[in-house]
């Protein structure tokens, strides 16, 4: 079967009735519509219903809702004023339990199975895709909630001569749903096309061992770290926790699983320019024209009017397109944590060791050195988005009888000869819409696009969920957790040298820079939550710690030096504040490794039982 691009609306408009996007359309019989017999034996209805799965799928942080960024140590909103005073993280962010997908596509295999006229083969890959989308389903449970019951392929309908009991299905523990999805992503793997699919918008063979992959990573960092840094998470049954001895398996299979990925597909680490490795980096993950390393991605387009307003809220406003701009602001929390490439401290220096400003030649001097891919990333103070400077700049520094002092302004305003105090986009710490205030723009998954930031266009820009950077990085943590430093220090200096920063080497290489090498490479990409969490970092690195380095948010504000006639004239300086919009320091508490499971699913579900810390 020959893999075409998910045309979703309209698919869903041409069937409108039968396969509409409505979430309740699977979950009744198709003949209820059109006869069964008609859907599943008609390739194009088939894949009308398959494409309707695929648009659920939508669980977790991604581009098509810029708030959702704002709960991390990524980035904050910047409109109005802090209106989430964080005392502790939600322990249910990103939960998922939806058995009414499960159901969807237990009834579209039930459905493609029976049929007669698609041939073996056509049926197998359909069937295999829909499996993809359950495993993923079950994954992305898994991650939140721990062990949830597993359905496989039934279809429970109701009948009230049948012992409810029958419909109660127990947790299974952690480790057996990772198991299930790593068997899952097997079996089905020899089904799927092994050529890239169009857009990355379908699942193919080295999606489903991606999948495979990053479940056995996540089940072997539980078994590593669970038991020695949080004992205590864990049920009597095992749906919380996973036994130590379990953790060399799964890193073993993740190790041969990404290596499979990384000899054998057709997608490599994409460097489309090596003299600009931070152009490089963004269109690597941006742009889907000739993508070589793009595995599985949410795709929008614009024709078919699904598409995300990301780059309309968060575009820089003095270059907007429609009528917002700089909704979300990154912050130097994630800007310091990408390496200098000459292996100095990462940290942006805005005084000397004797408290008085460090003066800089230009706005992006402190950022010239850094890792290549911040510059694909972030905007930082005068790098260039559709060719142009953005002009990032709190106000002035002025001498005044050889004593310092800073001058703000309105947004635009000028001195009496023209020169500019506080840049149309800011930043500026205070309540209001349209500028920044953290000091940094976020460029991922800005579209460069003309009117791509109009309200009546929007963006098609798509959201990778699985890119060949990640097999990379799964083998070298998978490596430095079995002990064979040497390797892990090859895998993770193919990722490191499109930034064009240090390599590391079997002696040199830490824990810590696979940590951090995973939060630069993916920022904004659905990892750091998850990451931090797996590792049971979560709550030494977001530790309420007023002033803390990790769990308190700061901005940098950058100030033109106007002192005519001194030497710093025309320089720069930065200072470094708490995020305005995120005034309190972020608190993990260990009740939110695991979702809550509420009472509600309890009282339908006896056999249910708790996480931890309910």
């Amino acid at each position: 079967m020959k893999f075409k691009s998910l045309k979703y609306v309209s698919m869903c408009l041409l069937f409108a009735g039968v396969c509409s996007c409505s979430e309740s359309f699977l979950n009744q019989e198709p003949e209820n519509v059109i006869p069964e017999s008609e859907i599943y034996n008609d390739p194009q209805l088939v894949l009308s219903v398959l494409s309707n799965l695929y648009g659920k799928v939508n669980w977790g942080q991604n581009n098509g809702d810029y708030g959702s960024y704002n709960q991390l140590d990524e980035a904050n909103t910047c409109y109005g004023s802090p209106w989430i005073i964080f005392t502790e993280y939600d322990r249910n962010s990103w939960r998922v339990r939806d058995y009414g997908f499960v159901r969807s596509v237990n009834l579209f295999l039930q459905g493609i199975r029976g049929s007669q006229n698609i041939p073996e083969s056509d049926k197998m890959a359909f069937e295999a895709e829909a499996r993809f989308l359950r495993a993923w389903y079950y994954f992305c449970s898994a991650r939140s909630l721990g062990g949830m019951p597993i359905v496989e392929d039934n279809v429970y309908t109701y009948d009230p001569n049948v012992p409810i009991e029958t419909y109660q299905l127990p947790r299974s523990t952690e480790s057996e749903i990772y198991d299930y999805i790593i068997d899952e992503c097997t079996q089905i793997a020899s089904y799927l096309s092994d050529e890239p699919t169009v857009n990355a918008a379908r699942a193919n063979k080295w999606a489903a061992l991606m999948l495979k992959a990053r479940a056995a990573v996540y089940a072997a960092s539980i078994a590593n770290y669970g038991n020695s840094k949080t004992p205590d998470l864990k049920t009597d049954g095992g749906e919380v926790g996973i036994p130590a001895d379990k953790a060399k398996g799964y890193y073993e299979l993740a190790l041969t699983t990404a290596q499979q990925i990384i000899n054998e597909s057709p997608y490599k680490l994409q460097i489309s320019d090596p003299n600009n490795l931070g152009l490089s980096f963004y269109q690597a993950i941006c742009q889907k024209s000739d993508n070589k390393e793009v595995i599985w991605a949410l795709d929008r387009s614009v024709e078919d009017k699904v598409t995300t307003n990301f780059t309309s809220w968060c575009m820089p406003f003095s270059m907007k397109d429609g009528v917002q701009g700089n909704a979300l602001g990154a912050l130097l929390n994630l800007v310091e944590a990408f390496e200098n490439r000459d292996g100095s401290d990462p940290e942006i220096k805005t005084t000397d060791e004797s408290g008085n400003y460090v003066f800089y030649d230009s706005a992006d001097q402190p950022f010239l050195n850094k890792d290549a891919r911040l510059w694909g990333t972030v905007i930082y103070p005068s790098a260039t988005y559709r060719d142009e400077p953005v002009v990032l700049q709190a106000g002035l520094l002025m001498n005044e009888g050889g004593t310092w002092s800073k001058k703000i302004s309105n947004l635009g305003e000028t001195l009496e000869d023209g020169t500019l105090i506080t840049a149309l986009d800011g930043p500026m710490a205070t309540a209001g819409e349209k500028f920044n205030k953290t000091g940094f723009l976020v460029r991922k998954f800005l579209d460069e696009t003309q009117n791509a930031g109009s309200e009546t266009r929007n963006s098609d820009m798509w959201f990778p969920r699985f890119r060949f950077a990640e097999a990379l990085l799964i083998a070298a943590e998978a490596s430095f957790e079995l002990g064979n430093k040497s390797d892990a220090a090859k895998y993770i200096n193919e990722v490191r040298k499109r930034g064009g920063i240090k390599e590391l080497t079997a002696e040199t290489i830490t824990f810590d820079h696979i940590v951090n090498e995973y939060r630069v490479e993916f920022a904004f990409e659905d990892h750091r939550w998850w990451d931090l969490k797996r590792w049971r970092l979560a709550h030494e690195v977001w530790d309420n710690e007023i002033g803390g380095k990790n769990s308190q948010m700061y901005a940098l504000f950058p100030y033109r030096v106007y002192a005519p006639g001194d030497k710093n004239d025309g320089k720069w300086v930065f200072e470094k504040v708490d995020s305005y919009m995120a005034p309190n320091p972020r608190n993990f508490t260990m009740k939110c490794y695991y979702g809550s499971i509420d009472d509600g699913w309890i009282s339908n579900n006896p056999k249910l039982v708790k996480n931890p810390y309910q």
